[in-house]
């Protein structure tokens, strides 16, 4: 069982002052079973319990210390693997590690967690007596990995806070960013997690394609928190350049999903021939022009058009998406913004990312996004210098 709690730990304060962190715990629980989730603290010396949430009554406490040598989180910290065990006694590789007996659990995980610097902080662990059948599921370790970089990003966040001391005014500037994570983590990941959970593991091959999307998005939800913390905090958004030569039938392939959710508009296209290849992370890029078409169509009344087009100018690279949608002045100047949005009669609160990673993405590759209204027409602009190679 654990040792007494530490008192010499500043980590263990710092992850526990975090109302987000315990939200992600709780939301850790939910999607993998498990009764007992930590943010552990792992140095060459030393494990310790900086945040928990124990539902099972173990009686893991925050500043709790176990002997080093007899976790695998130590392996994680040596090796930066994580370890997934749903069951142990079906597991060749540790059926018969000391840690289950020591420690009473059958399913059991640990995933690295690094600061964006990417220096090694510790793990995101979880353990029960029980198995845990769901972690099997792929997108399930997907998105418990991107809750690691989500609580790497949040560790950063507040331990550059602090080393800044912004006294009272920082701490009102930072009222919006808090109020943005705990929607993002309990309202965004927490409730359709907690109905996941709550149902069983999908016998049939319909039942579980549903189920393996829904993941899906959940774990896609979990790597844009991870991508919003990383912009907030000024790190930018990690970029692949790499040439690309059919960047044309891409997009095209883009745009006629969107005809597919957007059957009662028009859509149409008109992308301009290449003349030689884009250097850019193209997955970036549509994932900036998606969010863009995603906004101008769910904005368009039923009837409405939307048209893409490419412009190609000298070393710079564009594509332009125009409608007939037509916006205030006052939101369209906050279109870039984070923002809090009521997604159901139910009033629940969304954390929409889309256009703001979408800027992001823009800013990364040394270009622009912007957005304006003429002649009661709105019009996108995402350019890209120095793209063509």
């Amino acid at each position: 069982m654990p040792s007494q709690p530490s008192s010499t730990v500043e980590s263990i304060e710092l992850l526990t002052s975090l109302d987000s962190v315990a939200a992600l715990l709780r939301v850790v629980c939910d999607i993998s079973g498990l009764g007992v989730a930590t943010v552990a603290e792992v140095t060459e010396q030393r494990w310790i319990a900086c945040a928990v949430e124990d539902r099972i009554t173990y009686g893991l406490q925050p500043g709790a210390e176990l002997d080093l040598e007899s976790t695998l989180c130590n392996h994680v910290r040596s090796s930066h693997d994580a370890v997934i065990i749903s069951d142990v006694t079906q597991n060749p590789t540790y059926c018969d590690h000391p840690a289950p007996g020591l420690y009473g659990w059958k399913s059991y995980l640990s995933v690295p967690v690094f600061r964006p610097n990417g220096t090694f902080f510790g793990t995101l662990c979880a353990f029960d007596p029980q198995p845990a059948p769901r972690l099997e599921q792929r997108p399930v370790i997907d998105t418990l990995d991107g809750f690691a970089r989500l609580l790497g990003e949040l560790l950063a966040r507040e331990e550059q806070r602090r080393e800044e001391s912004p006294g009272v005014r920082g701490d009102r500037d930072l009222t919006p960013l808090r109020e943005q994570l705990l929607v993002l983590v309990e309202e965004d990941l927490q409730r359709p997690l907690q109905a996941l959970a709550a149902q069983d593991l999908p016998t049939s091959a319909p039942e579980a394609e549903v189920w393996q999307a829904e993941a899906r998005r959940l774990a896609e939800r979990s790597a844009a928190a991870a991508e919003f913390v990383r912009a907030r905090l000024g790190h930018g958004l990690p970029l692949k350049l790499a040439l690309e030569e059919n960047v044309n039938e891409r997009l095209l392939s883009l745009f006629a999903t969107l005809q597919t959710r957007f059957p009662d508009q028009a859509l149409s296209s008109e992308l301009q021939a290449l003349p030689a290849a884009l250097r850019l992370d193209l997955p970036r890029v549509l994932q900036a022009l998606d969010a863009v078409l995603e906004e101008v169509a769910s904005r368009n009344l039923p009837g409405g058009t939307l048209r893409l087009r490419s412009v190609v100018k000298e070393r710079c690279y564009s594509l332009v998406v125009e409608s007939t949608t037509v916006m205030d002045p006052g939101e369209l100047s906050q279109l870039f913004q984070p923002a809090l949005k009521t997604v159901d009669l139910e009033r629940r609160t969304r954390l929409d990312l889309g256009l703001y990673l979408a800027h992001e993405i823009a800013r990364g590759h040394g270009g622009s996004l912007v957005a304006r209204q003429e002649n009661g027409r709105l019009r996108f602009i995402l350019t890209l210098p120095t793209a063509l190679d």
